[in-house]
């Protein structure tokens, strides 16, 4: 396997225009495999679709097979490390994140440098707001393709049932040296009082219940290039 992507899976442009595809593309990254369904026949670049874009995948070595309920409906997941690597590599590529800042940015999450964290984490935005749609969701969806880069360390879980609703994302650390994450996203203009809200959310809502430990709960507030944070530290 060569150290990039087929061509057109490297166009991230591409991917996010397929919606559907991103859902299928979220849920293989937060849990390491997804059901999709898949052309493995037709060309990707003769018919432009999320089923010949996963068929360019499984077809390319970049995502494996691991069960298929019939010819198009199939169970997939990444490979390995390396796989892993690249799909880190076209995220940050299509959003223009440098992986410096991606590597500092959670090295202050973990460590809980807030400050360190919020700084990055803004500049990241600022650099791909161009790219993604000012919604809840895009943010949710950036955060989420990067933490693929934590899945050794932490299981990392989005929009999947905790507590009494649901969460933006969970970031249950697999070993006690590190404290959980929970984060729930925001937008609206008035930041200030939406990541307040948002932090409301996740401790109305119980989304910690389960985790043992130290749980530090974060609410994130977008308006397009705006973002603020707040945070409380908690023991479960």
């Amino acid at each position: 396997m060569n150290n990039n992507l087929p061509i057109g899976v490297g166009n991230f442009k591409t991917i996010r225009e397929e919606g559907l595809f991103y859902i299928d593309f979220d849920k293989l990254i937060s849990e390491g495999e997804a059901m999709v369904s898949a052309n493995l026949e037709c060309s990707f670049i003769e018919l432009q679709h999320r089923h010949t874009l996963w068929g360019l995948l499984i077809n390319s070595g970049y995502a494996t097979v691991i069960s298929q309920e019939n010819e198009f409906c199939m169970k997939v997941r990444i490979p390995n490390g390396e796989v892993k690597s690249e799909f880190i590599r076209i995220i940050s590529v299509g959003a223009n994140i440098k992986e410096g800042d991606l590597h500092d940015m959670f090295k202050c999450l973990m460590s809980g440098d807030m400050d360190g964290f919020i700084k990055i984490y803004q500049k990241i935005v600022m650099s791909c707001t161009s790219y993604y749609d000012a919604k809840e969701n895009a943010y949710h969806m950036l955060f989420l393709g990067m933490c693929i880069s934590l899945n050794s360390i932490y299981k990392i879980t989005s929009n999947l049932e905790s507590g009494h609703r649901r969460s933006d994302i969970i970031m249950q650390s697999l070993s006690n040296k590190r404290p959980h994450i929970v984060i729930e996203f925001k937008q609206g203009e008035d930041i200030d009082e939406l990541k307040n809200t948002a932090l409301e959310q996740i401790h109305a809502n119980k989304y910690y219940e389960g985790l043992k430990g130290e749980v530090m709960c974060i609410g994130i507030a977008h308006d397009k290039k705006r973002c603020e944070m707040v945070y409380t530290n908690i023991w479960t």
